[in-house]
């Protein structure tokens, strides 16, 4: 039986029941979190641990929702001005729901950590919705795509290779918790690519031409906004038209010449749309690429789980196929076909292209989600089509599928939580200090610039951003902006080991026993220092441990009040709990009687005489 478009509507009760699901499982960790804090909370977010970076786009959010311009750095506090322009970094290209997300906080009056906890429910609401939108439209089975709904959202950071279930073969999880409801990216976006797939789908099924116009003119519209929100889904996009446009080849359908020239006209668009984004990558910053980890490679990238999954789902139906159990010509094969590719064409485009891009990445936030979908459609176009006719697989089975799924993605979730509640209690901890340098920026002359803040603990001045104006003299995530360059950020960094009393002979020994948060980062990048994000990361050698200790004594020996000055200090926050020797900080600068702020201390700083000195 070759598909023909239906025009029945969808029944949108099923979809509303696994929203729902959806939902209230991705406010779990806020949830728990309000629950361990109770009284304590000061309005931090529920930050999970293992999925990075959260910290980083929320302090963006911050910065917009302050009124700064689209190209800031909220850790350096630069902004482009028409004196000083900046160039783009990965925040300012993908503005796309960075905006969106800053306007609900600004319409709603709230902060960026509130709109965060907002964000979650709702990006498992639209991400729940669009995609039962796709499977229904396609399956025409709303308990089945219902079903699907769950296992692709719940099970995807298994079909990505990582998850809990690691754990069970002696390994620590790389990533873990549902990967697509990382604030804000992929979560704000992720329901776009969807959304996408289903235009296309649309545009390519319709049988009257005013329809196919309208969704194709929407499919191109979706895609510009995919292109200025998050890279790993529209070069996804652009795999999977590619795909669509093989298998429509190969299938010689009735019409299939009409319908190429359909998907050609779109692929002209969607180069055409890609311009403006060629324009900004032009202006970026020197560290962009660094921080891509953009590395030239034409070597196969074979053996990921989401490509196993899916040349298992493609084996299959080429052997139904084979079997006549299936017609080549049903767009619904095709369609499965083409969510099957997409995990293989971006895991190996560099074998044309001669550049990989963060593998890691679509293997987290969409290629495992393809191939589930994959998995999904193959499942349910196997079963109707069978017997050449519709057929119910029985309720129960469905509801114990999806029930099964579910329950993974909920313990996946509650012991992802709580690994992150130390994590998360230190970054709420933080808050109240931010809170209070806001205060006294506030306070000041609105003309003066916010000075610059030095905390000790490194996760603490990640976080300052968030709810704080002032800029930081460094933390992990300055890199990932545009304000500083690696070498002004190198200098920094080392600016802030010698005010925190960090010897050279030490800096070997804490590198390598010790483990502190963003002290690799600050000497390797990314890059180097985080596994996975490149073919070089996660093996730093003793070797270079010592040759950067060698740079950073050298840098000591040779400190002098004109680096003091470079980066001038106006706050210094220290935990209660600190015992480092802070008698290079006090050489070059005075300490105010300081204020206490929960276990912190935030002392006002000026320079120093030079004559002390």
């Amino acid at each position: 039986m070759v598909w023909a478009e239906s025009r029945r509507k969808i029944r949108w009760k099923w979809g509303w029941v696994v929203t729902a699901a959806m939902m209230l499982l991705s406010m779990y960790p806020q949830l728990r979190f309000w629950s361990i804090r109770a009284g304590q909370w000061n309005g931090f977010y529920a930050a999970m641990e293992g999925v990075g970076d959260e910290v980083a786009y929320s302090a963006y959010i911050n910065a917009l929702i302050d009124g700064r311009p689209r190209r800031n750095d909220p850790y350096t506090g630069r902004d482009d001005t028409s004196e000083r322009p900046q160039p783009d970094s990965l925040f300012s290209i993908q503005f796309v729901p960075a905006y969106v997300v800053a306007f609900i906080a600004r319409t709603l009056n709230v902060s960026a950590a509130t709109v965060f906890i907002l964000l979650a429910p709702l990006a498992a609401a639209t991400a729940a919705i669009t995609l039962f939108l796709l499977l229904a439209s396609i399956i025409e089975d709303e308990r089945m795509a219902a079903t699907g709904v769950v296992l692709i959202l719940c099970l995807g950071t298994v079909a990505g290779g990582h998850s809990q279930i690691v754990r069970f073969l002696g390994q620590e999880p790389l990533y873990n918790y549902l990967m697509f409801l990382r604030r804000y990216q992929p979560s704000a976006s992720f329901p776009l690519f969807i959304l996408f797939c289903w235009t296309v789908w649309r545009a390519l099924t319709s049988t009257l031409s005013k329809t196919k116009l309208v969704y194709a003119v929407i499919s191109a519209i979706v895609f510009e906004l995919l292109v200025f929100s998050y890279v790993y889904l529209w070069t996804a996009a652009i795999a999977w038209v590619f795909a669509i446009w093989l298998l429509w080849s190969a299938a010689g359908l009735q019409n299939w010449a009409v319908a190429l020239r359909r998907l050609l006209i779109l692929a002209v668009i969607l180069v055409v749309e890609l311009i403006p984004f060629i324009v900004l990558y032009t202006r970026r910053a020197s560290t962009f690429d660094a921080v891509q980890v953009l590395e030239r490679s034409r070597l196969p990238d074979l053996f990921r789980l989401p490509e196993i999954i899916s040349l298992v789902t493609l084996a299959a139906l080429i052997y139904l196929l084979q079997r006549r159990r299936l017609d080549m010509r049903d767009k619904r094969v095709l369609l499965t076909a083409s969510f099957a590719l997409l995990p293989i064409l971006v895991f190996n485009q560099q074998i044309v292209t001669g550049f990989s891009l963060q593998p890691i990445h679509y293997e987290m936030f969409v290629a495992n989600y393809s191939a589930l979908i994959a998995v999904v459609l193959g499942l349910a176009t196997i079963v109707q089509l069978q017997k050449r006719k519709p057929v119910q697989l029985p309720r129960r089975a469905l509801l114990w599928v999806a029930l099964g799924a579910f329950e993974w993605g909920s313990y996946e979730t509650v012991v992802a939580t709580a690994g992150s509640m130390p994590f998360s209690r230190e970054l709420d901890e933080a808050r109240p200090v931010a809170t209070r340098l806001a205060q006294i920026h506030k306070g000041e002359r609105r003309e003066s610039l916010p000075g610059i803040v030095l905390a000790t603990d490194l996760l603490v001045a990640d976080s300052l951003p968030t709810s704080a104006p002032q800029p930081v003299l460094w933390a992990p995530h300055m890199l990932v902006f545009s304000g500083a360059d690696h070498s002004e950020s190198r200098e920094r960094f080392f600016q802030y080991l010698y005010y925190t009393g960090v010897e050279p002979t030490q800096l070997v020994k804490i590198l390598t026993s010790e483990n502190r948060y963003g002290l690799a980062v600050g000497l390797f990048g990314f890059e180097r220092a985080v596994a996975g994000l490149s073919s070089r990361s996660g093996t730093i050698s003793r070797e270079e441990l010592v040759v950067q200790a060698q740079a950073y004594a050298q840098y000591c020996s040779s400190f002098t009040a004109e680096h003091a000055s470079k980066h001038p200090l106006s706050y210094v926050v220290i935990s209660t709990e600190e015992t480092s020797d802070f008698s290079n900080l006090d050489r070059w600068y005075e300490r105010g009687p300081g204020e206490r702020i929960g276990r912190f201390m935030i002392y006002r700083t000026r320079l120093r005489d030079r004559n002390y000195q």
